[in-house]
């Protein structure tokens, strides 16, 4: 088939992207026409309450005849959100190769029907079509995944009193809370499991103490035993809906 360049629209300035995504096997594919690789600017993306987020995707497509257009793209939440990319270039890399990049904002503020709702966390896709100049074509199915949470947060580590006793007992409080896109509030996360770690003075590593379950405000409070003077703090894994948090920490003086 004969080569050409494809002509492809150019509106927006190319952004760094990383994390490459491999092409599904599940995809729609007529002839020799190939979506070769997708990248995410991130595989988690956490959003606030309030304040967006964005993803940026770039894909890379070739045809012996050359891509004439990529069709559709947009990203697709677990309950069927849809928003389309307000940056948007494809450049061709030879006759046969098209890169293309596209940035998607991820909005909590729920002014807009593309606003984040609670329910639209969990695992997105990407999905386009490239077509090539002889009709070719390659649809991606189910799409390149990612991941859109709730933006967790651990509210301090406070441990009292300060300073203590070698031997004494220790009180040590935090507070773990989530983003809430449906209100743009930050909602107490009861339930959750957080462990307390700890780091003696000179070291540089955080270790385990005790995990910890969060009561119905969220709060989380522990006795420990204070046996060297070091710094206290929280740590929360991420789950499916919700990203991760780590707690600043509480340098405690062991007498």
């Amino acid at each position: 088939m004969r080569k050409r360049y494809a002509a492809i629209l150019s509106v927006a300035p190319l952004v760094v992207l990383a994390a490459v995504v491999p092409v599904a096997h599940a995809d729609t594919t007529v002839g020799d026409a190939r979506i070769t690789s997708i990248s995410v600017s991130k595989p988690v993306i956490g959003v606030g309450a309030t304040l967006g987020a964005g993803v940026g995707v770039t894909l890379t497509a070739s045809d012996d005849s050359g891509i004439v257009s990529v069709i559709g793209p947009k990203v697709v939440g677990p309950d069927g959100l849809v928003i389309r990319p307000t940056r948007n270039e494809c450049t061709p890399q030879n006759a046969t190769t098209v890169r293309c990049v596209y940035s998607f904002p991820l909005s909590p503020d729920g002014t807009d029907a593309q606003d984040l709702r609670n329910s639209a966390a969990g695992v997105w896709h990407f999905k386009a079509k490239a077509v090539a100049a002889d009709g070719d074509s390659h649809h991606l199915s189910p799409g390149a995944p990612f991941s859109v949470k709730r933006h967790a947060t651990l509210v301090g580590a406070d441990a009292t009193p300060e300073p203590v006793d070698k031997g004494d007992q220790l009180t040590v409080t935090g507070w773990l809370r989530r983003s809430n896109w449906d209100t743009n509030a930050w909602d107490d996360y009861a339930g959750k499991s957080v462990t307390l770690q700890f780091r003696k003075s000179g070291t540089d590593t955080f270790k385990a103490v005790r995990t910890v379950t969060t009561d119905s405000a969220g709060k989380l409070r522990t006795k420990v035993t204070a046996t060297t003077t070091g710094t206290w703090r929280w740590r929360f894994t991420a789950n499916t809906v919700a990203t991760g948090a780590t707690s600043q920490g509480d340098r405690v003086v062991v007498r």
